[in-house]
């Protein structure tokens, strides 16, 4: 099913020297905040790195926010191409080692943002086994991924919420990785297909969004 519609992507001026930005509307972070809303106490995972932006978007809703750098992580245990990388069993292994090792049941929504695209198989159905098992039942998760087709590197990003709309998207100075693959609506509902419901978001510019419940 697809849901909403974003409006695009908006170039943000910054100084001289700061890292480019991206400013864009996201109907999935929408989706992810009615949950944010209509709950108390809840345990939220941010797995762009610990912003002080998100932790204090997240707790003013009351709610508790863990953060992990999974992209981080990437770069440590693959090196700077991470295709190549992640084929060497021990460096796959390690990544699995140090990333999402949180006890089960520990969150009620994840923040995954776009990591999973860097990641091929049978990594990255691991890591998403790994997102279900710390996520509680009826917990969500909100992804990205790039939708162009025949696009092979990105830049790399963190993501800033800014409301719950509005995420500012700031480049990693000198990152760029290529994705593993093209991910088309039926590649996705099959990487996700353990959860017990997915949602697409249309939007203007080049990322599909999308709500995983578990």
């Amino acid at each position: 099913m697809i849901f909403g519609a974003g409006k695009g992507i908006f170039p943000k001026s910054t100084a001289k020297d700061a890292p480019p930005t991206l400013t864009r509307t996201s109907s999935g972070l929408n989706q992810f905040c009615s949950v944010l809303g209509a709950y108390q106490d809840l345990s939220i995972l941010d797995m762009s790195g610990a912003s002080q932006a998100n932790i204090s978007f997240v707790t003013g809703y009351g709610h508790r926010i863990s953060s992990d750098d999974i992209i981080g992580t990437m770069g440590e245990c693959f090196g700077k191409d991470l295709l190549e990388g992640q084929q060497a069993a021990s460096n796959a292994q390690r990544f699995l080692d140090q990333s999402l090792t949180f006890p089960d049941n520990s969150f009620d929504g994840i923040l995954v943002w776009d990591a999973l695209q860097f990641l091929s198989s049978p990594l990255i159905e691991q890591a998403v086994a790994q997102l279900l098992r710390i996520m509680r039942s009826g917990g969500q998760m909100l992804v990205y991924f790039n939708s162009q087709e025949k696009a092979v590197r990105f830049p790399v990003y963190t993501y800033r919420i800014q409301d719950h709309r509005t995420v500012t998207q700031v480049a990693r100075p000198g990152s760029t990785y290529q994705r593993s693959q093209y991910f088309n609506s039926r590649n996705l509902e099959q990487l996700f297909e353990h959860a017990s419901s997915i949602k697409f978001f249309l939007t203007r510019d080049h990322l599909r969004e999308l709500i995983i419940r578990k």
